[in-house]
């Protein structure tokens, strides 16, 4: 199967997006110190074939039963967040073709080298900026994906304005018979977040410091955003909790198109 996207793909930086740049200047540098963990910052070990058994896990416990449930159509799948492709890679062996999108050109560049060693052809990776590049993908090409997910990336993003604006792109690109799976940290924020978020960098452990850290949200604040982008709860699992997993689709009245 040809690829729907070039790898070698450079899209414009979003023209207004400051935060957005500062945001991918930091992955970049957590990708050339040590990508695998900052993305999974709970491997205990050096041991790479932690970080990427993780990704099998992930893909074999959580995603393959939810396809299977609402009878996904496994032909075209797009992760926001792709990283290095812990995901990436392993939901290719059930997808026709795996989209992944990063801040971090410094992660593309791994992950097109990681899937080259790998000899993984049906994925193709891309760099944006934000919303604004998620913007240009979706008014530039009409392909519409049966399966979006991001997992442990949204709850490091800062503004909740551009969560909204992933969230309407993400509208425009999912199949109407499609679903999305995104998480967040819903916890409610205690003393110590407080703190911790008042407090500079080079007082916190590394884990905590802008960028890598946690930012918690209301479930009342991403539900709002939910609704605005014209998208609907289909389920959620593990509600309240830094592991908050929405499970979103077009509503049935929104268009049936095949």
């Amino acid at each position: 199967m040809d690829p729907v996207y070039r790898t070698d793909a450079s899209p414009p930086l979003a023209q207004s997006a400051v935060e957005a740049r500062a945001c991918a200047e930091i992955w970049d540098k957590f990708a050339q110190n040590d990508a695998q963990r900052y993305i999974w910052t709970i491997r205990q070990g050096n041991d790479p074939q932690e970080f990427w058994q993780s990704g099998e896990h992930t893909v074999a416990r959580e995603f393959l039963p939810l396809i299977r449930s609402y009878q996904v159509r496994p032909a075209l799948g797009l992760e926001l967040g792709c990283g290095v492709g812990r995901l990436a890679f392993p939901l290719a062996r059930h997808f026709q073709q795996v989209l992944g999108l990063d801040v971090s050109r410094s992660m593309i560049q791994q992950v097109i080298s990681a899937a080259t060693e790998k000899r993984v052809t049906n994925v193709a990776f891309c760099a944006i900026a934000g919303p604004e590049d998620f913007v240009q993908l979706a008014t530039t090409n009409p392909t519409r994906f049966d399966f979006i997910y991001s997992l442990l990336v949204f709850q490091h993003v800062p503004d909740l304005s551009t969560i909204a604006g992933y969230l309407l792109v993400i509208r425009t690109l999912l199949h109407p018979r499609g679903l999305a799976y995104l998480q967040f940290d819903t916890r409610p924020p205690g003393l110590s977040y407080r703190l911790k978020m008042r407090l500079p960098d080079f007082l916190l452990p590394r884990f905590w410091r802008r960028g890598i850290r946690r930012i918690r949200r209301s479930p009342q604040e991403i539900e709002g955003c939910i609704r605005r982008a014209g998208l609907e709860i289909v389920a959620q699992l593990t509600p309240r909790t830094a592991y908050h997993r929405y499970i979103l689709r077009v509503p049935p009245t929104s268009g049936t198109s095949s």
